[in-house]
């Protein structure tokens, strides 16, 4: 029991990195498939990724020590078990001279057996449910194939990574596993407590909706903060030199790939969108700088200046203060308007006479 929790415990460390990681990919699959993201159907993804990730660690988890009698330990005492129903056997040798409905439950055989049942048992559940696949051979199948890629895992010591074997290989672990997986399929078939998350035809939308425009900005924003931060960091030393690149970077990615592309960043193009004048005619650099000089280069830059001032007058707050306050301001033009307006348009495009709008597919 302690193994599975330990298990459970790394899942939910892990776990916020690798949706972070997945929100942007997974909301353009999302956007080209059915045309937009819905919250019921994403959250049930999310859920099936953090059980996969619990199920994969159950299997693998505790990572043991290597020490130099680590495979001597270990030898004669995980031999692979090629023979099905063995657990039947275990358990009858278990009972013996002892049956009763409670040394049954009791049993540590019966416990690992109904273990192994539950393990893939939410997979089955998730295939029907989830990923909407209505043949139960199919679903059966893609049970025990997962079942035989934990099996081979531990067959295999991790693929190699420690020296020997320390999980044992049971072919009882696919029939149970497999098993599991048949029965939450059945389950998912014929359950109507949950709501429909079935995958919808796609929405003849004509406005940007602000799940992408945030999800534009956010990629955008995490190519450039990783660019600076990684990358000009590590050319100079010098403060003021690496402000000047920094600015330089922005400037290049916000304005001038803007321009060439016709108001789209690799953000907006993943998501679909583009930036457009609102009398309808090609955008111009002058457009891009009123964009985005005011709302992105001069943040960027007031926060050099402030690091440079915190760096050498530390003791004076009031540097700090004016710069959270000027953040403050920000944030509520750029982010906050566009909740307030119907049409969206924050003080970016308010200043800068801009839009966003739906690209075309042939764009």
């Amino acid at each position: 029991m302690n193994q599975y929790l330990e298990a459970i415990r790394i899942s939910f460390f892990y776990f916020p990195l690798v949706a972070l990681l997945s929100i942007v990919p997974y909301a353009y699959f999302q956007y080209k498939k059915i045309g937009y993201v819905q919250f019921n159907r994403s959250l049930v993804f999310y859920i099936f990724a953090f059980y996969a990730m619990t199920a994969f660690f159950i299997t693998i988890l505790p990572l043991p020590e290597v020490s130099a009698d680590f495979c001597n330990n270990r030898r004669g005492r995980l031999i692979p078990s090629f023979f099905p129903f063995r657990f039947l056997k275990m358990l009858t040798r278990e009972l013996r001279g002892n049956i009763s409905l409670f040394s049954i439950v009791k049993s540590p055989t019966l416990m690992v057996t109904a273990f192994n049942v539950l393990l893939l048992m939410p997979l089955g559940f998730f295939l029907r449910y989830l990923f909407q696949i209505k043949n139960i051979g199919v679903a059966t199948m893609i049970g025990f194939l997962v079942s035989l890629f934990y099996e081979i895992t531990q067959l295999t010591a991790l693929y190699g990574l420690y020296p020997c074997r320390y999980r044992q290989f049971e072919v009882d672990d696919l029939i149970t596993n497999t098993f599991g997986c048949f029965i939450g399929f059945l389950i998912a078939r014929y359950s109507n407590l949950l709501p429909n998350i079935s995958s919808k035809p796609l929405l003849n939308r004509t406005e940007v909706t602000l799940t992408q425009r945030f999800l534009a900005i956010f990629v955008d924003s995490l190519l450039v903060i990783f660019f600076t931060s990684y990358v000009i960091e590590g050319l100079s030393q010098n403060i003021w030199l690496q402000s000047l690149m920094k600015v330089g970077t922005i400037v290049f990615y916000f304005i001038f790939v803007s321009k060439i592309t016709n108001g789209q960043t690799f953000g907006k193009k993943l998501l679909g969108i583009r930036i457009v004048r609102m009398d309808g005619t090609r955008l111009t650099y002058k457009d891009l700088i009123a964009r985005y000089s005011v709302f992105l280069i001069l943040p960027f830059f007031v926060g050099e200046v402030s690091k440079f001032l915190l760096d050498t007058r530390f003791d004076d707050k009031v540097y700090l203060f004016l710069y959270l306050l000027f953040l403050a301001i920000w944030f509520f033009g750029t982010v906050m308007v566009t909740f307030i307006r119907k049409d969206h348009r924050g003080w970016l495009d308010r200043f800068a006479h801009t839009t966003q709008v739906l690209a075309k597919q042939d764009d």
